[in-house]
């Protein structure tokens, strides 16, 4: 099970721009230098700082939850044998609290934590400057992911990342599995999504195979420092910043689908800009036909669409544009849903 796949494509639901990072590699720090695997988001370290970056960071101290459907979370008072210690005071615990996690099915997972900060590079465009652009590629080229003047996507450099206090991520490797976690009541909540910073536990238990990543890692331990849980990634496609990469990009393409049911003829203009010139294209469609149109450069700026509906007396228009893409299109793709029957009203809407 790609665990670490799973954890980015939840995430992603709410932060499209973010990578998981499953088992909380400490080594994932922003302005940290390396590539990601782009099957599993897994980052491997190159260099542990870029040159001329400037971080920045706040604090943003709430509760992270994120689970599969598949995931039912119980949590009951529990009976203690009075020989364990609680972190925070160091008294004897006779009475605790059980949260436990039961999955229906392999491969389902939750996420928990106490979100301390988000750390980030001040400003991007630091990593356009030709010397720190140099600096990467020779990096790059010392382990076959770029030449002196191109660097292939992938690697680059870490850009944000958000900290946790104390939680945990675990993963169903079979069906009808359960991972439970016990503890004083106030030190295991504070570890789920408390602000104090305080998080704990005594035990853990579990049934079947699981596959499981804790902070603080050891029972009875207090948390130090923080855990990275999440983070978000540039690269570069030769020398062309990607400021969010999310995976492989070769070229922007653009859907323009009308919706099943539409009757108008509908009318596209498509204009943008490259270094080597503008581009203009005009094209019409009947009712309940769609299209692409692909193999737009990755270097294109200023992406313009007109649509209108062609009426008979009057004639209703659309427009859509998107200064830059490669900052704004996570995934190099964009759809224009299209729909209305004639004579009625018409509608022309972005879906991400």
């Amino acid at each position: 099970m790609n665990w670490n796949r799973a954890f980015t494509d939840r995430i992603r639901n709410g932060r499209p721009s973010y990578w998981g990072n499953w088992t909380l590699n400490p080594k994932l720090k922003t302005g940290a230098v390396g590539f990601v695997s782009p099957d599993s988001g897994e980052f491997t370290l190159v260099n542990e700082t870029t040159p001329e970056l400037r971080i920045s960071h706040r604090d943003v101290p709430n509760q992270w939850s994120l689970y599969s459907n598949n995931v039912h979370r119980t949590e009951v008072n529990a009976a203690l044998d009075g020989s364990a210690m609680d972190p925070d005071t160091g008294a004897k615990i006779t009475a605790g609290v059980e949260v436990k996690w039961e999955f229906s099915a392999a491969g389902a997972i939750a996420s928990e934590f106490s979100i301390s900060l988000e750390e980030f590079v001040s400003d991007l465009t630091t990593l356009s400057k030709p010397e720190v652009f140099n600096w990467l590629a020779a990096h790059a080229k010392h382990i076959n992911m770029g030449t002196d003047t191109q660097i292939s996507q992938g690697f680059g450099v870490v850009t944000s990342v958000i900290y946790a206090r104390s939680g945990l991520n675990v993963g169903s490797e079979e069906s009808g599995s359960s991972f439970s976690l016990t503890g004083s009541a106030g030190a295991v909540q504070d570890m789920l999504g408390g602000v104090q910073g305080k998080g704990a536990f005594l035990s853990t238990r579990h049934n079947k195979n699981i596959d499981q990543h804790l902070w603080p890692h050891q029972a009875g331990a207090r948390v130090k420092g923080v855990v990275p849980i999440a983070y978000t990634f540039a690269s570069y496609d030769g020398n062309l910043l990607i400021p969010n990469w999310t995976g492989r990009l070769g070229a922007f393409e653009i859907l323009f689908n009308n919706k099943l049911g539409c009757s108008y003829i509908t009318h596209i203009q498509l204009r943008y800009d490259t270094p080597q010139g503008a581009y203009n294209e005009a094209f019409t469609l009947t009712g309940g036909l769609s299209k692409t149109v692909g193999n737009i450069p990755l270097n294109a700026s200023n992406i313009h669409v007109e649509v209108k509906f062609q009426g008979v007396a009057n004639s209703d228009k659309y427009s859509f544009h998107w200064p830059t893409p490669l900052g704004q299109w996570l995934t190099g793709r964009r759809e224009l849903e299209l729909s209305g029957v004639w004579p009625m009203k018409t509608q022309a809407r972005e879906i991400g």
